[in-house]
């Protein structure tokens, strides 16, 4: 590729980035011998320490009740009736200056989203990192803080992880499974809980820099937290604040990107055919002069009826269709792909979103008396990340410009082409990308805080309270910079002197040279959306016992929440469309290429009253049983239950298990949302999706089991396809428009969880190890009713009767309803709405073990894995729909809207050495091997999917003394690249590394 690095120039990058590494090691080292000989504490903790840094849940060998995510109960056991694991703050550090996304991600029971790292314009999460627990979605993950709620940071009512105090994260624990008897809504997939580290006293200070091999995505982390106590330890104060900075990574510095197919908008603009004027159909003599132009000029074959245009550099024209013509490929970036002509990107791409970010928090402690704490708490975050779109400002395929004959800027050849239709001076249609004009970029900024405040304390020997208020507010202010101006654009191209008059040098919309500095200026504008999220909480739980069963004390807890949260989208009116006057019609927004969204908003409050019990039947038995009624003012009453059980037969085995009724209410945005253009990925027909009309795809060959090649095709007809063009119809692109909307009337998802599992942690072990336990779990999760978008794929699949939704080929049927085309054929629109419509489930199977051995005069060898195997993971889109099973497939987007990955096997696994004196790992993370999703459906599907991937990490701490550590590590160790899929050089870059090798070090210094 034409701006790809040369060898020598990546050579030289490479020795540009060992000097820096150098630099900064050396940096770290004069940190080392500046620390001021003073050490911050820890109060000594039931939480067990070790530097394996996963553990199956907390250690609490000294007796003191606690809290296990998962339940409200105090016990002194350590092991959940669910499965549960453990990351400590260590396994967060090892990961480098990184989100506590990424983090996260590392563990196998989580699946990446797209947002917080990923670069999308369209379609990404705008900066968002998210927490996704078993690939169902992250709004179905629920996610607290100390056991509350957080701020929601979007219309999802998902958590942002970058709001989270990570300095004062002293453990992370994953449950799996339902919880919304004890939690309340969200808590389907299970719970994910940063613990509060409040016995931190003194002052400690961290810093780490990371950065790739290749010299880009620099990383830099830095945090300052505070514990101290007063008044004889009555009072007490816990501040921190945190700043992370995270930069861009060059996609043409990577040879991976180096045979990208490219975009299918390419920036000469795409000329289409129109069913009201098409090309060869005009005067016989223009026809001749236009088939003769590509047959004896050019020397091609002449372009078939349903054929696109493209202007080379030198003027001459271009059958898009297989590349007739195609020139100056290294000026004008294209290329053939899949039968048609594509454009390489102009501009350089990151294939690291970059992000700033602050954070502050705040926690403060008063004992009013011995058995009386109030408590208040402050957490904020400001963040900016700013998303570039490589192709530039794309146009909305749904309303193509019209182009005047008379546009000055058209070139001999293509007036001949334009000569050839029966109207020659009518406007043509006119797809294109803002490319030389101004890139579209988009900066999200937000800013997040709450506010909580409290009071705990005890009633007698056997009674404990807790009632506190929390209020938050997230504003999310989105400002799209370079959008391409309706009106101005219509006056530039349709002015007799090419808008010369209107900027310097005019608009050629068919060249390739770049367009003025002041013709950008006058084309392009700038918008502002702006979001705002509101959440108020107050609850009410009393603990205690209530008398002695056989196997001890009767737990239980009981409480009472309100939640109200309310949204306010506001939409800049430039992107909305403006009333004419005539009822129900509206003109076209400002902004071109935009869906036309409208301002909105709503609220959703519920009463809840909920109980939990722990019974000890006998000694070494116990049940924990919980119900909860809610009250929406959306939905009406729902209740949510719980049964778990624990059993220990013999000491240093534990069987455990349980089922949970749990529900997510429809979140603000499923409610409200504005009606908004969305991006329909639906494939190509080279690779089994696409338009079923495309003739070169399964749907037109009979190559998908029980549909009709005959009947799609008179379908394909009474849908608006011509019969002129039928035959020949085909569809370039792997997208099309789409248009999302909230419903109102939508009702709760519903879902049921089973486990069952068993802990091994056998005491005659440890005369060999130091350490030891083992897990075994087995999950299953069943969603009901599940919101989702009817998305274009699945539309289009239905309404061809790819699934027997169809099997008359009616054009009235509900799915054909919601695709529109436009007079040509092509696909112009499909509306997504949202609805009650599918059922999820997946099953799995996690291993977990950790074990240590001690090696004399040297410390302990260590070793730890969690392992998760997939048996299924079910979709079925609508009731009367098959189930369709993607565990080990790639590629399917019905859940996270992109093409997500269920690999069968996945695992992180630690090997390493500790001593007094610091340790060594080495950390491998291993994604299994997937099949093309597309082989689900249509089993005789070809379609590659990806291989098995690892990762190693290598990490090393230093303790250079009580009061300084040091760390360093090399992620990607070996520099994996990752596997292709869904085109050259494409990849789910949500799921695989697509920076390559990266190198960090860090401080932490104790005052």
């Amino acid at each position: 590729m034409g701006n790809s690095p040369s060898p020598q120039k990546r050579v030289s990058i490479r020795r540009e980035i060992m000097r820096t590494i150098r630099w900064v090691a050396l940096s770290g080292v004069s940190l080392a011998m500046l620390a001021t000989p003073l050490q911050a504490q820890e109060v000594p903790s039931s939480q067990n320490d070790d530097e394996v840094g996963l553990d199956e849940a907390e250690d609490n060998s000294a007796g003191e009740k606690i809290v296990i995510t998962g339940s409200r109960i105090q016990r002194r056991d350590f092991t959940a009736e669910s499965p549960i694991t453990t990351i400590d703050d260590e396994f967060i550090q090892n990961g480098g200056p990184a989100t506590l996304e990424q983090s996260l991600n590392a563990l196998p029971q989580f699946q990446a989203t797209q947002g917080s790292q990923t670069n999308a314009v369209a379609g990404g999460g705008g900066g968002r990192a998210n927490a996704n627990l078993r690939g169902l979605g992250a709004e179905r993950t629920l996610i607290l803080f100390d056991g509350r709620r957080l701020q929601p940071s979007d219309t999802s009512g998902a958590i942002d992880l970058n709001t989270l105090p990570s300095a004062l994260v002293s453990s992370v624990e994953v449950i799996t499974g339902g919880a919304s008897a004890v939690y309340g809504s969200d808590a389907i997939a299970g719970v994910v809980n940063f613990k509060f580290n409040n016995r931190f006293r003194g002052l400690e200070l961290q810093g780490d820099v990371g950065v790739s091999e290749l010299g880009d995505a620099e990383t830099y982390s830095a945090s300052a937290t505070y514990g101290g106590s007063f008044a004889d330890d009555r009072a007490r104060l816990f501040v921190s604040g945190s700043y992370l900075e995270r930069g861009t990574a060059s996609q043409f510095a990577r040879p991976f990107f180096d045979n990208v197919d490219g975009t299918s908008s390419p920036t000469s603009g795409l000329i289409i055919q129109s069913g009201t004027n098409p090309f060869g159909f005009g005067r016989p003599a223009n026809v001749a002069a236009f088939r003769n132009l590509f047959a004896n000029t050019y020397g091609t074959d002449i372009p078939g009826v349903s054929s696109s245009y493209l202007v080379n550099s030198d003027g001459t024209i271009i059958g898009r269709n297989g590349g007739l013509n195609l020139r100056d490929t290294e000026t004008t970036g294209y290329l053939v792909a899949d039968g048609v002509v594509r454009q390489r990107a102009l501009n350089d791409s990151t294939v690291q979103l970059p992000i700033e970010r602050y954070t502050a928090f705040a926690r403060g402690e008063f004992d009013f008396t011995d058995t009386i704490t109030a408590y208040a708490q402050i957490n904020y975050a400001t963040y900016k990340v700013r998303q570039r779109s490589a192709s530039g400002a794309l146009q909305s395929v749904v309303e193509p410009i019209q182009i005047p004959s008379t546009n000055p800027f058209i070139t001999p050849d293509l007036r001949t082409l334009l000569n050839a239709r029966p109207v020659p001076t009518a406007p043509f249609s006119y797809y294109f990308t803002g490319t030389r004009i101004a890139r579209l970029e988009v900066e999200e900024d937000y800013d997040v805080y709450q506010a909580l405040v409290g009071l705990k304390g005890s009633i007698g020997s056997a009674l404990n309270f807790d009632l506190y208020a929390t209020h938050g507010k997230t504003t999310n202010d989105s400002t799209t910079f370079n959008q391409l101006s309706r009106s101005r654009f219509n006056a530039v191209v349709s002015a007799a002197d090419g808008g010369a008059s209107l900027c310097d040098g005019g608009y050629d919309p068919f060249g390739f040279a770049p367009t003025s500095q002041d013709c950008a200026d006058y084309l392009t504008l700038d918008t502002v959306d702006r979001a705002v999220f509101e959440q108020t909480v107050v609850q009410g739980n009393v603990t205690g016992s209530l008398f002695d069963l056989p196997g001890g004390p009767l737990g239980f807890a009981v409480g009472a929440e309100y939640r109200r949260n309310e949204y306010q989208a506001t939409i800049d009116l430039r992107k909305s469309p403006t009333p004419t006057g005539t009822p129900g019609v509206t003109s076209a927004p400002e902004v071109l290429g935009t869906s036309g969204a409208l301002s909105s908003g709503g609220d959703v409050s519920v009463a809840e009253i909920y109980g939990e019990l722990l019974v000890p039947l006998f000694d070494g038995f116990e049940l924990d049983l919980a119900y909860r009624y809610s009250d929406y003012d959306t939905i009406g009453g729902v209740s949510t239950y719980k049964a778990g059980a624990n059993w220990t037969p013999i000491s240093d085995f534990t069987l455990r298990g349980g089922y949970s009724r749990a529900i997510r209410a429809p979140s603000l945005g499923n409610l409200y949302s504005p009606r908004e253009g969305a991006i329909g990925i639906i494939g190509r027909a080279a690779s089994g999706g696409g338009d079923p009309c495309d003739v070169t795809g399964a749907a037109r060959n009979g190559q998908v089991e029980g549909v009709d090649p005959e009947q799609v095709r008179a379908l394909c007809i009474a849908q608006g396809v011509p019969v002129s063009l039928v035959d020949g119809y085909t569809y370039s692109g792997s997208a099309n428009a789409a248009f999302r909307i909230g419903n109102p009337d939508l009702q709760e998802e519903t879902a049921d969880s089973y486990t069952i599992g068993a802990v091994f942690q056998p005491d005659f072990m440890l005369g060999l190890l130091s350490n030891f336990s083992a897990s075994l779990d087995y999950y299953n999760i069943s969603v009901d009713d599940a919101i989702g978008y009817l998305t274009s794929p699945l539309a289009l699949n239905q309404c061809y009767n790819f699934t027997g939704q169809n099997p008359d080929y009616d054009p009235q049927n509900i799915n054909c309803q919601l695709i529109e085309r436009d007079a040509s054929g092509l696909l112009a629109e499909i509306e997504e709405p949202l609805f009650n419509l599918a059922s999820y489930q997946t099953s799995g199977i996690d291993f977990q073990v950790d074990a240590a051995v001690d090696i004399g005069g040297v410390g302990r060898m260590f070793l730890n894995s969690a392992v998760t195997y997939v048996i299924d993971y079910k979709i079925q889109s609508t009731s009367s729909d098959p189930v369709l099973d993607y565990a080990g497939t790639v590629g399917n987007a019905q859940i996270d809207g992109f093409s997500s990955t269920h690999p069968a096997w996945k695992h992180v696994t630690t090997l390493g050495l500790a001593g007094d004196t610091g340790s060594l790992s080495l950390r491998w993370r291993y994604i299994g091997q997937q099949d093309n999703s597309a082989i689900v459906s249509n089993p005789d599907s070809e379609a590659d999917g990806v291989p098995s991937v690892s990762y190693f990490d290598l990490v090393g701490r230093l303790n250079v003394d009580d009061r300084f550590e040091l760390r360093a590590g090399v992620n990607n160790l070996f520099d994996r690249q990752p596997p292709e899929f869904g085109g050259n050089s494409v990849t789910p870059t949500s799921t695989y590394d697509v920076i390559g090798r990266r190198f960090f070090v860090g401080a932490t210094a104790r005052f």
